[in-house]
């Protein structure tokens, strides 16, 4: 027996909705300018969201356009000890 569920379906009211997100995001339409790729990436952060019970547009557009906020920044703070340890073993000719 599998322990995968079955994926439970959108009904068509909640796909007009992850559409009209797309489309007030910038990923569906005539004028979005977004890739391919960042749009399938945009699709399946909004898919993963509502299945995770993130149900509202506002919601929902808020999630996506804040989505990468933090991710390309380094977390660690600038002045931990061990970012000075890994600096220190780095100026010592560490690899």
């Amino acid at each position: 027996m599998s322990s995968n569920s079955p994926q439970e379906s959108i009904d068509p009211v909640n796909v007009a909705m992850l559409r009209d997100v797309l489309r007030a995001a910038g990923f569906r339409g005539v004028e979005a300018e977004a890739s391919s790729d960042a749009k399938r990436e945009a699709l399946v952060f909004l898919n993963s969201e509502f299945r995770n019970g993130n149900r509202t547009r506002k919601a929902l557009l808020l999630a996506l356009e804040h989505r990468d906020t933090g991710l390309t920044a380094d977390p660690r703070p600038e002045s931990s000890p061990k970012n000075e340890a890994i600096d220190r073993w780095q100026d010592e000719g560490g690899r």
